[in-house]
């Protein structure tokens, strides 16, 4: 029997080491900038990176993931495995909601049924889909048996969207999107959309004198120059900055702190592949040859990202390069020739659904619309308002969208829901039975060595079918003042280490 055991050694030695500001009671308060509001504030349901970023502090999971993308305890102490498709949770004791309820197997039971409820509409669901039977075996324990292996069950459970909710609070509320109720390091004050959110130390959570700090307030800056003018001026503690000109000029002011690390979230480009001509495969093949990454990362990303395929580049165990995939080298000739044999010698016009936010992709869907000028086809760019462009996601009532996705270094979490016909978060509507099979085939085997050659091919089908054109992984970055301390990137966004910051 396999047992995995809380990695507690670190988190202790970070807690023996207090420091001084901390230790003489002046943690503080720290103020971030980012550029745009949350949607939402229910772990189940968000899908948005700003909405993550706000549950990555007020919510925990069974298991996180820590700055090494490594897999961690967070309210399961540890893990028992008999087999490879039992798992039973052993939860920390005393652990309390914001609401001043303790969390119990109850709590654990109803958030991963309610995840699993087709209601729920729960991105998070795709990860959990091969769940058979969810046991109650004790106030503190959680039984849960799959239906086959799924190699990535682990992962899946790291991920916001199988965070641990409150029944009594979801009881209460209905949803959490306006009401959060959490076990996390720190919980909301006050919330002034399109301004500001608030939040306090949880007093009574479970790691002994974590959080550091008393108060993390964030505000919205849409503008990047004004972040970076925010930190330099001292209004701001913290940005997180994605332009890459701003970045620039950050790293050569010497009184800031300029952290940066390479992501596992992939930018993409996709249709409705339900609408013409998007229907059409060639047409798809040609607008992928005509897709130059590289130009996209130097002038949307000032060359702070790395071109990628179907997986994440950084998921060196599984990304092929480029070389190796179909449609992934521009070859304007051959756009044009697919083009013509599909029907459209001429070109034809659609649009883009962007936004006026990194997350919204809009520099990058500025220079995708040059380049599929050489084949002929205009793209017109419908820059709409950040809620309005989650809503026209979410009803996928577009042509096409150019998205920041969630990444990760396992395969089947990144891949199976985004793609598979069945998937949460397929906004393509895309259905195949090849490359479905493939998603069904990587998930339920456990060898890495058996997984590679199921993964490479699939990467490949993909590249070839091209309901998607996966751009890049960019660089995850954060501006700060020097006083900043205790700080550490994930690589995936997080700030789950705001909770060992201080200044």
């Amino acid at each position: 029997m396999k047992k995995l055991v809380a990695l507690f050694a670190a988190a202790a030695l970070l807690i023996l080491a207090i420091p001084q500001a901390f230790a003489a009671g002046h943690a503080g308060t720290l103020t971030i900038g980012v550029d745009q509001e949350v949607i939402g504030l229910d772990p189940h349901i968000v899908t948005s990176f700003s909405s993550h970023r706000r549950v990555d502090l007020m919510y925990n999971k069974l298991v996180r993931h820590n700055e090494n993308l490594e897999l961690v305890a967070d309210l399961a102490e540890s893990i028992d495995i008999p087999d490879n498709v039992t798992y039973v949770f052993n939860l920390r004791r005393g652990v309390k909601f914001h609401n001043g309820k303790e969390m119990t197997a109850d709590d654990v039971e109803f958030s991963l049924n309610r995840i699993l409820d087709p209601k729920t509409a729960s991105p998070g669901r795709s990860f959990l889909a091969t769940i058979k039977a969810i046991e109650r075996v004790s106030a503190y324990k959680v039984k849960v048996t799959l239906n086959a292996p799924l190699a990535s069950f682990l992962e899946g459970l790291a991920s916001n969207n199988c965070a641990v909710v409150s029944k009594a609070a979801v009881e209460q509320y209905g949803n959490l999107q306006k009401n959060p109720v959490g076990t996390g390091p720190f919980m909301m004050k006050e919330w002034i959309p399109d301004n500001s959110m608030t939040l306090v130390k949880n007093p009574d959570y479970f790691e002994s004198r974590a959080p550091y700090l008393d108060k993390v307030i964030f505000r919205i800056i849409p503008e990047q120059a004004s972040l970076l003018a925010g930190v330099k001026a001292g209004n701001l503690d913290m940005a997180t900055i994605n332009d890459g000109s701003t970045i620039m000029l950050a790293k050569r002011d010497a009184n800031l702190n300029v952290m940066q690390k390479p992501g596992v979230n992939v930018r993409t480009f996709g249709y409705n592949v339900t609408r013409k001509p998007f229907d059409n495969e060639l047409v798809r093949q040609a607008m992928a040859l005509a897709i130059d990454r590289s130009e996209i990362v130097t002038i949307a990303e000032f060359g702070m990202a790395m071109p990628s395929g179907p997986i994440p580049v950084a998921a060196t165990q599984w990304a092929l390069p480029l070389s190796q995939l179909p449609n992934s080298v521009p070859d304007i000739a051959k756009a044009k020739a697919l083009l013509a044999q599909a029907g459209y010698p001429n070109g034809f016009s659609f649009k883009i659904v962007t936004a006026n936010s990194y997350e919204g992709g809009l520099s990058v869907a500025q220079v995708i619309q040059n380049q599929l000028k050489k084949i002929g086809v205009t793209a017109e760019l419908e820059v709409v308002e950040w809620g309005i462009y989650i809503d026209r996601w979410v009803k996928r009532t577009f042509d096409a969208m150019v998205e920041l996705r969630g990444g990760s270094s396992e395969p089947d979490r990144f891949l199976y829901r985004m793609i598979h016909s069945s998937g949460g978060v397929n906004n393509f509507l895309f259905k195949d039975a090849e490359v479905d099979a493939l998603l069904d085939k990587g998930r339920v085997l456990t060898k890495v060595s058996d997984r590679k050659p199921v993964y490479d091919e699939l990467q490949k089908v993909l590249s070839a079918k091209a309901p998607i054109v996966f751009l890049y992984s960019p660089f995850e970055t954060h501006v700060m003042s020097k006083a900043v301390k205790g700080f550490k990137q994930v690589g995936n966004g997080s700030l789950y280490y705001l909770t060992y910051a201080y200044k």
